[in-house]
């Protein structure tokens, strides 16, 4: 018989996203560890955190002291571990980073000692901010020329941060004088302003060899004219600013309504090809245009979609080349993230340079979350992603918002689990966990009289508290849907409850909202926080010590006549608290996931099933 032993290690060496630091065993100056993870109800986020308190009366662990051991390396969100080791076992029990190693003397200065806070790796992103995902994916495809049009009001120049800039500069020689003015980006992940270059003309001209190549122009445009107007030019002549021979964009008057015209003319005109929806308006759209070299211009692009078009004349394929520019020149309309790539664009490269710029990418839950954890510099061995994802997802938040804000919401979108396992590990699960994996729909535990023991203080109640009868679900685009429990609400009342998610169908929001408004629905037996770790049985402690979140417990109590009462639940919390010689450990769970009938698994005998 015996208690676990702890074991607290540091990282001093090493920063906060080395995988397999250099640990330090300073268990010897631990007067107290204290560690919960977990979550407060099945509705709110898991958390980790603990706190260390050690002895520092030799200042070993005071980062002022310039004699110490460790002055230099006593510093914030260096990496901590707590262990318990039993029956020659060592099992993990929290791994997290220190808040930082405050100094702190009582007695006149004769007792000192270091109180470590101690946080998880999902509070360690928790200040990240989504990357700018339009910009890298663009830079990603290696464009000539990127003029991304968020240069300071009334700017003479445009910025270009291609492969082979070239600087966009007023035109004054015509006799021009405004300055491009700034107006509301075009698309919801572009960032900064859009440049207005009504009123406004630049340009760029300079002698340049043409080279043998395709050529794609991307951009985002919006033109709110009535009548023809609002271009832009590509241009790389031998001669230039000479002639006709350019690729260029404008909108054009077809019908009664302003349609997308693009042309390449080689000293005659006419060859042109139009697009005849109606795409004049104030709204921004994302506009592309493919050019082949042998093949002149292959097809116009609005919004990711390829488009049919009126053609006038035979496209101009030959020399001199689009690119590199030697001309170019803006005016007329509203601008940003103007590219051009000295390649032919794949139509899906094309539909994704689109899908960024919108915030509207799709992909299944669990291609998200590792969209999401690939911007962090976690390690990918203390990551774990579900392969088994029910939900694919759809709009996707701006550049710069809260990285963790936006797993959460991903984490939605499943309705699976979002947490650190007691090793460190970022774990996101999917919605069936809880049914199919082993540790939840298998019991890990049983707390009763002649297995492990718990403190004779328990309580089981009903909670219509945690009931939530009429759910909302919104999804990718603005929509919501909602379903409501109606027996549940003739029952109990109306407990409603909205979840944000970023599902790229109605249908499956629909899906959702019936699955919560199901499960979510029913009332349910609550067990007070039971404290579990009452005993120094060793071979009790090798249960314990490898219990985590989600895992399934059972509790038996047998009132003092009748029947014996049996409840299951899976672990919301976890809590250890320690001192030299003792270990006490509680759980915390709910039964939300445990009534439910799983093939080959549910069990219809034995005792009473408060549920």
């Amino acid at each position: 018989m015996a208690w676990p032993t702890p074991k607290v290690s540091i990282a001093f060496d090493d920063g906060p996203y080395v995988a397999s630091p250099t640990w330090t065993d300073i268990t010897e100056y631990v007067y107290s560890a204290n560690v919960s993870r977990g979550r407060s109800d099945d509705y709110s986020p898991f958390i980790g955190t603990a706190q260390v308190v050690l002895n520092n009366n030799s200042r070993l662990f005071d980062p002022f002291n310039t004699a110490g051991t460790y002055y230099g390396k006593l510093l914030p969100r260096r990496q901590i571990k707590i262990e318990g080791i039993s029956n020659s076992v060592t099992y993990s029990v929290f791994r997290g980073f220190v808040d930082g190693f405050p100094a702190a003397w009582d007695q006149a200065g004769k007792f000192a000692t270091t109180t470590l806070s101690c946080f998880d790796a999902i509070s360690l992103i928790s200040a990240e901010l989504l990357p700018d995902y339009v910009y890298d994916y663009t830079k990603s495809l290696s464009p000539n020329n990127y003029w991304r049009m968020n240069d300071p009001l009334g700017s003479t120049t445009i910025t270009d941060v291609g492969a082979k800039p070239v600087t966009l500069s007023q035109y004054t020689a015509g006799g021009e004088v405004n300055t491009i003015a700034s107006t509301n980006s075009l698309a919801p992940s572009l960032l900064s302003k859009a440049a207005n270059f009504n009123g406004a003309n630049y340009r760029y001209n300079q002698a340049t060899a043409p080279a043998a190549s395709s050529a794609t122009i991307s951009f985002w445009a919006s033109y709110s004219g009535n009548i023809s107007g609002g271009y832009v030019i590509i241009q790389n002549s031998t001669l230039p600013n000479t002639g006709t021979s350019r690729l260029d964009f404008q909108y054009q008057t077809v019908g009664t309504g302003i349609g997308a015209q693009a042309r390449y003319t080689a000293l005659s005109p006419g060859q042109k090809a139009t697009v005849s929806n109606d795409f004049g308006n104030s709204n921004g759209h994302h506009y592309a245009f493919t050019w082949s070299e042998g093949g002149g211009l292959q097809n116009i692009y609005i919004d990711g979609v390829v488009q049919s078009t009126t053609s006038s004349g035979t496209f101009y394929s030959g020399s001199p080349y689009p690119l590199p520019v030697d001309y170019v020149e803006v005016t007329g309309l509203t601008i940003q993230d103007w590219a051009t790539f000295p390649s032919l664009l794949t139509a899906d490269q094309i539909n994704d340079l689109y899908r960024y710029g919108a915030g509207m990418i799709t992909e299944t839950s669990a291609a998200r979350m590792t969209r999401l954890l690939g911007y962090t510099s976690l390690d990918a061995s203390l990551k774990s992603v579900t392969a088994s994802p029910v939900a694919s997802v759809s709009q996707i938040s701006p550049p710069n918002s809260n990285l963790v804000a936006e797993m959460q919401i991903v984490n939605n979108s499943e309705d699976g689990d979002l947490y650190v396992t007691r090793a460190g590990v970022v774990k996101f699960t999917d919605r069936n966990y809880v049914y199919t994996n082993t540790t939840s729909n298998t019991s890990q535990a049983t707390f009763a009289a002649g297995s492990i023991p718990f403190e004779p203080s328990v309580q089981i109640n009903y909670d219509a508290q945690a009931i939530r009868n009429d759910i909302t679900v919104t999804f990718s685009g603005g929509g919501q849907t909602s379903t409501t429990n109606t027996a549940s609400v003739t029952a109990y009342g109306t407990n409603a409850m909205n979840t944000q998610t970023q599902l790229s169908t109605q249908a499956q929001a629909i899906t959702l909202a019936a699955y919560e408004a199901t499960v979510n629905g029913q009332l349910l037996t609550n067990i007070s926080p039971l404290s579990v770790g009452v005993t120094a049985q060793t071979a009790d402690w090798t249960t314990l010590l490898q219990l985590d979140l989600l895992d399934r417990y059972t509790l038996t109590v047998q009132p003092p006549s009748g029947n014996s009462i049996s409840q299951t639940e899976l672990i919301n919390r976890i809590e250890h608290r320690i001192v030299p010689g003792q270990w006490q450990m509680t759980v915390d769970g709910s039964a939300r996931y445990t009534a439910w009938f799983i093939l080959d698994k549910s069990t219809i005998n034995g005792t009473d099933l408060l549920q």
